[in-house]
């Protein structure tokens, strides 16, 4: 009888569990973005209460949810104009200055450059930084994994080894942001199908998302 309880409640638990993670991973979001926006609510706010008069508390309760959820908006609205903007030439041009501007900071730069390229390749805005999704033998020979191609010719590299290799990326599960950089030579490389956002999913999944083959004609 115990066993069966026990069963039962593991079995809810892990359909539940997918439900619970993304209301948690959106509740976090939505506080990162509200989180600027909120804290000039809560410095603006007793601007319009005349000293003495009692202002509501945001800080707990419906008030706080009401603020942060206020917040979120204000700031996806922001963040919508701003993409929209970005599209342009102007917003192009103050794009690169900003970038431009930071990557001159010593120390700041470097971990800024580094940060964006990571960004833009796993949004999509820079298909040249993963080329192309493949399998390399790591980290032994028979045993296969995912690696993201980034360079293709690292001359550096090569010279130093003395055979034609070519740079990988072998990024972790589930957080394909940490990996492993791999010069491999380019004759031990197997390729795939997938695309990035395939095998970022299937990195994500544990494995367990394997994306359908196409059919033969």
């Amino acid at each position: 009888m115990g066993s069966r309880v026990g069963h039962n409640f593991l079995t809810g638990m892990f359909l539940i569990l997918p439900l619970g993670l993304t209301i948690y991973v959106v509740s976090f979001l939505i506080g990162l973005i509200a989180s600027p926006i909120e804290a000039l609510f809560q410095a603006v706010f007793p601007l319009f209460f005349k000293h003495g008069e009692s202002m509501p508390d945001f800080r707990t309760g419906l008030n706080h949810v009401v603020l942060v959820l206020a917040s979120a908006l204000v700031m996806a609205v922001f963040l919508t104009i701003l993409g929209y903007l970005s599209k342009r030439i102007f917003g192009k041009l103050l794009q690169r200055w900003f970038a431009s501007l930071v990557e001159r900071m010593p120390g700041l730069g470097a971990l800024y450059n580094s940060i964006r390229q990571m960004v833009d390749a796993l949004s999509g805005r820079n298909k040249d930084t993963f080329r192309r999704v493949v399998l390399v033998q790591y980290p032994r020979a028979g045993c296969w994994s995912i690696a993201f191609v980034t360079h293709e010719q690292p001359k550096a590299f090569s010279e130093a080894i003395g055979r034609d290799v070519v740079n990988v990326f072998i990024p972790a599960a589930p957080a394909p942001t940490s990996g492993f950089i791999l010069q491999v030579p380019a004759d031990e490389i197997r390729e795939t199908k997938l695309t990035v956002p395939e095998a970022i999913g299937l990195l994500m999944s544990f494995g367990a998302v394997i994306p359908k083959s196409e059919p033969k004609a």
